[in-house]
């Protein structure tokens, strides 16, 4: 039975029609029929509350002290997303930004707030690597995260909120934006060290007894790589603009985590390089197997067809219908030319042999 080659699954995303005005808000991912989901995280150096929201009482969140979090899952609900740009003051524009899945990641600063757009990688079908873009808002002690699924990537971030011994809720709204940019880069760690698990199985493979399977799984994974670095260098842009630009909103002491973040984002990087050179060599290996594999299928079928040229010669002058050829009435003419054709033959397999061209 044939083996199936594993292929990354592409899905048809909807596209913003030409033509429309800056600020149109079109969703632009898989279409979806429910509605958004909006948890809300509130915390200060004493307390911590956690709990869903109405669309209706986002104004009033930010009129309590402490650190305001919204998670908004489910961008597709273009309705619930102008609430909530209407609840905070969101320009059309990045509302715009919000929806286009497509969107590479940037930094982008208004006149209360700045945005953080990045992309998460989750494991799909058939090997294919799911990517989906996270925006992030950052305002004045509120910090909102939007996303077309769950964030179950920010649940360490919750879990760190509510440990009672911790130091996260003593630091303000900018350090919670470092933590979830932190964890998106932590995710991609994560991602590239099962690749590199995958790749030491498919150089076992490579090596033993590789198969069109093997290839076609090499190929995925040079798509997943590049997938992940058009992911991770406009990434590292964003962070470092973050630490050049003297944003208000972006306090001091916060520069030395975003350094941090930056070194795992050229770590990352430097890890995409080396395996992507891994993929290469991989390739090149199983094309050199492959070419090494039929050049031993000509080398037998051409000293097979050498073998028969001569038996061929022979068979052929006896094939002739001259009458007089004496050695026709021959009565052991037949066995003898035999024998001669498979002296012949064992002759010319012991040369081959001697030659070590078998």
């Amino acid at each position: 039975m044939a083996r199936k080659i594993l292929r990354p699954v592409r899905r048809k995303r909807k596209q913003k029609a030409a033509g429309l005005p800056p600020g149109t808000i079109v969703y632009t991912g898989d279409a979806r029929e429910d509605a958004a989901e909006l948890h809300y995280l509130r915390y200060t150096p004493d307390a911590v509350a956690e709990d869903g929201i109405l669309t209706t009482q986002l104004t009033d969140i930010t009129r309590k002290e402490g650190v305001h979090w919204l998670r908004v899952e489910g961008i597709h609900d273009v309705d619930t997303l102008q609430k909530v740009g209407e609840a905070f003051a969101l320009h059309a524009l990045t509302l715009e930004d919000i929806t286009n899945t497509a969107h590479r990641p940037k930094l982008e600063e208004f006149e209360h707030y700045l945005v953080v757009i990045l992309h998460h990688f989750r494991e799909g079908e058939e090997g294919a690597l799911e990517e989906e873009n996270i925006a992030l808002v950052l305002a004045q002690n509120l910090v909102l995260s939007f996303s077309a699924g769950a964030q179950d990537i920010f649940r360490p971030n919750r879990e760190r909120i509510g440990a009672a011994n911790g130091r996260f809720r003593a630091r303000g709204a900018d350090y919670l934006l470092y933590t979830l940019i932190d964890s998106v880069v932590d995710h991609y760690v994560l991602t590239l060290e099962a690749m590199d698990e995958k790749l030491e199985e498919l150089e076992e493979a490579v090596l033993s007894d590789p198969t069109r399977e093997t290839i076609g799984q090499l190929h995925v994974q040079r798509r997943r790589l590049l997938q992940l670095r058009r992911a991770v260098l406009p990434l590292r842009d964003v962070v470092m603009q973050l630490q050049r630009d003297e944003l208000p909103m972006i306090g001091s002491d916060i520069t030395m985590f975003l350094h941090d973040v930056q070194d795992h984002l050229n770590q990352v990087l430097d890890m995409i390089e080396s395996d992507r050179e891994t993929v290469s060599g991989l390739i090149e290996l199983y094309m050199t197997h492959e070419s090494n594999r039929m050049n031993e299928v000509m080398k037998v079928l051409t000293i097979i067809a050498t073998v028969f040229i001569p038996l061929t010669f022979i068979a052929g002058i006896y094939g002739m219908n001259f009458e007089y050829m004496p050695e026709l009435r021959y009565a052991w003419g037949y066995p003898l030319v035999l024998a001669v054709m498979l002296l012949v033959a064992i002759a010319m397999f012991i040369f081959f042999r001697r030659r070590r061209w078998m």
